[in-house]
């Protein structure tokens, strides 16, 4: 076991699911996304994890997007971070909540008040850590923080690995332990370079279901194989 164990979840696949099974309307899509999430939480903190991020949507998940999806996807992040905020498991695990991402830029102003609500609430809490990634690319984030270096440069001579790390908005984080993807075991593969400038050494799973089938027994399962496995980083 490590003194941090930062998992990271892509839950992939909702869309798919949603045809499976015959759910309309994308306020249900989201909704059933975001149902079992909190159980997925507190099973995660169960097992020795420190820090969870979850990717709730990518840039381009939101851009360019209907109104309809829109107006849906912004009511059910409002909803379900407000739900998980006043979760007993939050004060049970003395949990910090983080929302990073350009949501600040795309979101409604009343979901973004929800948003700097929850990290307010939260933000004396250090027990875990808990980081919700909403309308974020790694992309976007490796670009931002090039941009600051260049019309900011340091004069401290802070290693360049370094100072990238410290102007990325997820660079305050440890170093991903593992990342989970459901939905992608037929085309394994990392999106939009996620949370890229920490995923260097991260071991990466890819369950075989889509993201709404996927539970807590089998999150527990993934941790346990995780935790049982050496790690040698090529040594």
């Amino acid at each position: 076991m490590y003194m941090t164990f930062h998992l990271a979840i892509i839950p992939d696949g909702n869309r798919r699911w949603a045809k499976q099974h015959g759910l309309i309307g994308y306020k249900k899509l989201y909704d059933r996304g975001f149902q079992g999430l909190a159980d997925i939480t507190e099973t995660a903190f169960e097992n020795g994890v420190t820090h969870l991020s979850l990717w709730g949507s990518s840039h381009a998940n939101i851009a360019d997007r209907s109104s309809e999806f829109f107006s849906s996807i912004d009511r059910a992040f409002r909803e379900n971070v407000q739900k998980m905020a006043d979760n007993p498991i939050i004060e049970k695990y003395d949990v910090h909540i983080d929302i990073i991402g350009e949501w600040r830029d795309s979101l409604t102003p009343k979901t973004v008040k929800v948003f700097d609500d929850a990290m307010a609430k939260t933000a004396q809490r250090n027990g875990r850590i808990l980081t919700i990634l909403i309308d974020y690319s790694g992309t976007r984030e490796r670009t931002a923080a090039t941009h600051s270096i260049l019309t900011d440069p340091d004069e401290n001579n802070v290693p360049t690995e370094q100072l990238l790390r410290s102007r990325s908005w997820t660079g305050h984080l440890p170093d991903l332990d593992l990342i989970v993807r459901t939905g992608a075991w037929q085309d394994p593969h990392n999106s939009a370079g996620f949370m890229s400038l920490l995923a260097d050494e991260a071991q990466l799973s890819f369950p075989q279901l889509l993201w709404p089938d996927f539970t807590p027994e089998l999150l527990s399962e993934l941790i346990k194989e995780f935790q049982a496995r050496e790690r040698r980083h090529g040594k």
